[in-house]
């Protein structure tokens, strides 16, 4: 939640990026989606959802990638027990975090 998406396919495509670029975990963040449910996810998706999302994807892959380079520093992939009672906004502000997407009922407490 802390990059601001929620569980739609661009959302769950611009998290994977964030998670790539914007945290301490890098490439390595990679493993966790070799994991067998996350492996029968990409596997309900049907070709249309897929396709759809293609001209998005022209956009939101570098424009998510940017902003994790302009962060001020990398959310800790392994190492956020300490942020767990500190607001989302706090957080983004330290860190320089730009919120993907803003829904209007998200929570951002």
């Amino acid at each position: 939640m802390v990059f601001g998406c929620g569980n739609t396919l661009n959302d769950e495509a611009i998290v994977k990026l964030s998670s790539i670029f914007g945290t301490s975990g890098g490439m390595g963040v990679l493993k966790g989606y070799r994991l067998h449910e996350s492996l029968q996810i990409y596997k309900s998706l049907s070709v249309v959802q897929v396709l759809k999302t293609i001209p998005q994807a022209i956009i939101l892959v570098p424009r998510t990638i940017l902003r994790c380079i302009q962060q001020r520093s990398r959310w800790p992939w392994d190492n956020f027990d300490r942020y767990l009672d500190i607001p989302l906004q706090e957080i983004r502000k330290e860190f320089g975090i730009r919120v993907a997407r803003f829904r209007k009922n998200q929570n951002d407490a």
